[in-house]
């Protein structure tokens, strides 16, 4: 696979995983606006980065959401990057599960550095460690979760522009075939035949 088509699929990537968890979290939250209930929303649609951008909102909680959005966009196109670029060509399959393992990650990483920013904000007292663990654990698989449930559409996206670069008629030919080496030699030579 050629460096241009993996940064084509990266780029991809990253942009509809960036704009997929500002997504979710805007609609979450107009879902809680709404008054939806907090089971049946959450098991639609998860927040990501923790949407922050509400009224009276505390300035840490907007810099966690950056934080987690940053890092999700980055460690995806990192990801993914790789595993477009190790890719056979022809292998859509591999960068389709590849890609949506690469969203899990990322999701999960950055909801796991997220998580005692957000902590912060809500001033949960020490003693009660076991609030601090569950909300902990609650902020960081939240990530998770939604890579999860809508990673495999990033996935999709990033193994169609795969699919379609490698049938580029672009590409090199030698880029496909399989290299050629020189027929065996004995060594050292044998001597020329006195005729």
């Amino acid at each position: 696979m050629n460096r241009n088509a993996a940064g084509r699929a990266s780029v991809v990537a990253a942009i509809m995983v960036g704009v997929g968890a500002l997504a979710s979290g805007f609609i979450n939250f107009l879902f809680l606006l709404a008054g939806v209930e907090s089971l049946p929303r959450l098991l639609i649609l998860q927040d990501p980065i923790g949407f922050a951008l509400r009224p009276r909102v505390q300035p840490m909680a907007v810099v966690a959401m950056l934080v987690a959005l940053v890092i999700l966009v980055g460690l995806t196109w990192l990801f993914v990057r790789m595993i477009v670029r190790s890719a056979l060509p022809g292998r859509a399959a591999a960068v389709f599960f590849g890609t949506w393992g690469a969203v899990i990650l990322a999701s999960w990483t950055a909801g796991v550095l997220r998580a005692p920013l957000v902590l912060m904000v809500l001033q949960i007292p020490a003693e009660q460690s076991e609030i601090l663990m569950t909300q902990f654990s609650q902020i960081s698989l939240a990530g998770a979760t939604w890579g999860l449930m809508w990673g495999w559409l990033t996935a999709l996206v990033v193994a169609l522009v795969h699919r379609t670069a490698a049938n580029a008629p672009g590409e090199p030919a030698s880029a496909s075939a399989p290299p050629t080496y020189p027929a065996a030699q004995t060594y050292p030579p044998a001597p020329p035949v006195a005729g």
